[in-house]
C-alpha cells in the first residue's frame, strides 16, 4: 500500500509538472492560433495577389486586342497609301513620258524648221 501512498513532496512535485505542462500547452495553443492568424492573412494577401494577376491578366488580354485592331487599321492605311502613291506615281510617270514625247516632237519638228530655214537662205 506504500507504493501507492504519495508523499506531499511527490504530489507537489507532480503538481508542478502538471502545471508547467499546462502552461507549456497554452504557449503552444498561443504559437498555433498566431500561426493560424498568420495564415489567414498570408491566404488574404495571396487571394489579393491572385486577383491582381487576373487583373493583370484581363488588362493585357485588352490591351492585346487593341493592338491587334490597331495593327489591321494600320495595315489597311499603309495598303491604301500604298495605292494611291503608286497611282500618283504612275501618272507622274505618264505625264513625264508625255511631256518627253511632246518636247522631242517639238524638237525634231523645230529642228526641222532650223534646218528648212537654212537650206532657204
Amino acid at each position: 500500500m506504500e507504493d501507492e501512498r504519495r508523499t506531499t513532496a511527490e504530489l507537489l512535485e507532480a503538481w508542478r509538472d502538471t502545471t508547467r505542462a499546462a502552461e507549456l500547452a497554452e504557449r503552444l495553443a498561443r504559437l498555433a492560433s498566431d500561426a493560424a492568424d498568420q495564415a489567414d492573412q498570408n491566404a488574404d494577401a495571396y487571394e489579393q495577389i491572385a486577383e491582381m494577376a487576373d487583373a493583370a491578366k484581363d488588362a493585357a488580354e485588352r490591351a492585346a486586342s487593341n493592338a491587334r485592331i490597331a495593327a489591321t487599321e494600320a495595315r489597311e492605311r499603309a495598303t491604301q497609301t500604298r495605292e494611291v502613291r503608286l497611282k500618283e506615281a504612275t501618272a507622274a510617270v505618264t505625264d513625264a513620258r508625255a511631256s518627253e514625247e511632246q518636247a522631242r516632237a517639238r524638237y525634231h519638228g523645230g529642228g526641222s524648221e532650223v534646218h528648212g530655214s537654212l537650206d532657204g537662205r
